[in-house]
Parts: C-alpha cells; sequence; structure tokens
C-alpha cells in the first residue's frame, strides 16, 4: 500500500479506467471526473501526485496543469503531473508545457504507472520538503535581520537602529516635551571612492569617517550608520531653536574639513548634512517623514554647499 495522496482526473471516455484497481493500492486516492471537479478537490486538499487525461470536459489536461501550478504558488506546494493520452508535438515544444507537465505518457502498462505514480510522489515530497525549509530559512534570517540592530563594518547601530532610537526619541517628547533631532551626514563621493578603488577602500574611508563623527558628538547622543556612506544621527534637544544648521556647524565643519586617510592614501571627500527636526505640539512628528525628509535635504545641502534643515509639525 502507497501513502501518498494521488488523483486521477478522467474525462468523458476515459482512457485511465484500467488503471481502477491499481488504484486501490494508493490508501489515499481520489477520482475526480472533469477539470472543475479536480480543482474544487485540490483547493480543499492538495495531491502529491496528479494523473489526467489530455481531455477533460471543461479543459485540456494542459490548462488543468496550469490551473494547478497557480494554486501550488498560492500554497507553497509541488504537486508533480502525469498527463496521459496523445498530444501533438507541437504543444509539447511549448514553454507552458514544460512548465507545467512532469511526465507525458501514452502506454496503459498498469506497473508503469504505478512506478510513474510512486516515483512522482517521491519527488513531489522531496520538492515539498525543500520547499519548507527554504520558507523557515527565509523566515528565520527575516527575524534575524531584525534583531540586528549593529552594523558590522563600523560597529555602530544601523538603520534599524536609527529607526528605533528616532521613535523612542519622539515619544518621550510627547510626555516631556522638547524636540526630536534626527541628522543624517553623507559622504557624498562614496560611490566614486568605491567605483575608483573598490568596497575595501571605500569601508575604510567609512570607518575613518564614523571615528570623526564620534569624536565630535556628546556620549549620549546616537550615532548610527545608514548605510551607502551615510550615517544618521539621533538628539533629544530641550527646543526646537536648538536644531539650526547654527548649533550644528562645529560638527559639519568638523567633519568636512578633516584629512582621511586609507590604505590607499589620502582620500577627499564631499560631505553633506541635513537636519530634520520636530515637537509634538500638534502631534508626534512622523519618525519615516523625519528620516526621508533629512535624507532628501542631502541633496540640498550639496547644492547649497551648507547644513539644510527642515522643522516639521
Amino acid at each position: 500500500m502507497y501513502e501518498l495522496p494521488i488523483v486521477v482526473v478522467k474525462g468523458g471516455d476515459s482512457i485511465l479506467d484500467f488503471f481502477d484497481h491499481a488504484l486501490m493500492n494508493f490508501t489515499k486516492n481520489r477520482v475526480c471526473f472533469g477539470a472543475v471537479n479536480a480543482l474544487q478537490v485540490l483547493e480543499e486538499s492538495p495531491a502529491n501526485v496528479v494523473i489526467t487525461e489530455t481531455h477533460v470536459g471543461e479543459m485540456t489536461g494542459l490548462e488543468l496543469a496550469e490551473a494547478i501550478r497557480d494554486i501550488d504558488s498560492d500554497r507553497n506546494h509541488y504537486t508533480y503531473i502525469i498527463l496521459i493520452g496523445a498530444i501533438s508535438a507541437k504543444t509539447v515544444d511549448s514553454p507552458e508545457f514544460h512548465a507545467s507537465i512532469d511526465v507525458l505518457t501514452g502506454t496503459k502498462r498498469i506497473d508503469v504507472m504505478t512506478h510513474l505514480a510512486v516515483a512522482g510522489g517521491r519527488i513531489s515530497q522531496e520538492m515539498n520538503q525543500l520547499m519548507s525549509s527554504n520558507l523557515s530559512l527565509q523566515q528565520l534570517c527575516n527575524s534575524l535581520r531584525r534583531g540586528q540592530l549593529l552594523d558590522p563594518l563600523t560597529g555602530l547601530g544601523n538603520r534599524s537602529f536609527a529607526e528605533q532610537t528616532l521613535d523612542d526619541t519622539i515619544k518621550q517628547i510627547e510626555s516631556r516635551g522638547g524636540a526630536a533631532c534626527f541628522i543624517m551626514i553623507s559622504i557624498a563621493n562614496y560611490d566614486a571612492v568605491q567605483d575608483q578603488f573598490d568596497t575595501t577602500i571605500a569601508g575604510e574611508l567609512v570607518v575613518a569617517v564614523s571615528e570623526r563623527i564620534q569624536s565630535l558628538v556628546r556620549p549620549l547622543d546616537v550615532v548610527t550608520y545608514y548605510g551607502s556612506g551615510k550615517f544618521a544621527l539621533v538628539f533629544l534637544q530641550p527646543s526646537i531653536e536648538n536644531c539650526t544648521p547654527e548649533c550644528y556647524d562645529r560638527i559639519y565643519q568638523g567633519v568636512k574639513l578633516k584629512t582621511y586617510t586609507t590604505s590607499a592614501g589620502f582620500q577627499p571627500v564631499d560631505i553633506a548634512m541635513s537636519i530634520c527636526a520636530g515637537t509634538a505640539d500638534t502631534g508626534p512628528p512622523n519618525p519615516g517623514v523625519m528620516m526621508d525628509t533629512a535624507n532628501e535635504g542631502l541633496d540640498e545641502s550639496i547644492r547649497i554647499d551648507a547644513v539644510s534643515v527642515r522643522h516639521i509639525s
């Protein structure tokens, strides 16, 4: 007795009747008459193997197979599909056929059909186990990625940490007053350095700039590496008046005028800096809007060769 779920789909004058006796060896067999009946059955419970004739009432066997692939895609499942009967060489050569049908056979030998069904069931089980394992790995990677808050290159917090810190800061100003200040600093020529040299040299430049930024801020200020040559800084200030270009000019000039060296020698840097700040006087600012605004302000900073600033409510 074979345990694998199998569905046999018959048309009008079925050529699969010869397989009825052998089908009893499959404990989870289901016989469907017509494509619609088969799709209803498979929607309720998937099968490892489907054996279908080339014509099954409302659809051809190929059209039925394509519909089964759509159902499989939605439920992350793989069904091994055996098509039995005559079919044109042109159809067999089509991409749709190769994407939907696993085996085409015209045989009426019961032993061969049984072997194909059992072999197909084994392949289906292995494919479904691999798909399940792959899904579990993807979920684990996503979970680890969400929980990872450190940037391995600089040792600073990463973008997720910047988002989390900004969100916490906004909650503080909502309950205690003050202003949340989100600053972005970018190495505007980061891509050019990477193209001219490689990621190693670009990484050395990022580390050097990160060390410079950390030396210019207060111990409780948060510095993170946002990615692609960009840094994000989060400040909690007593007033929005403390969130102006003049208040942070020391950081801007300190980063911009510093000499940076790498193993490829001295690297000139183009620094951009933008400020986005907000209070909770008319409701807490949206952290996503603040980050997007600061990021967009980097282009303005390059254009005016100075710190760009925007206060939002």
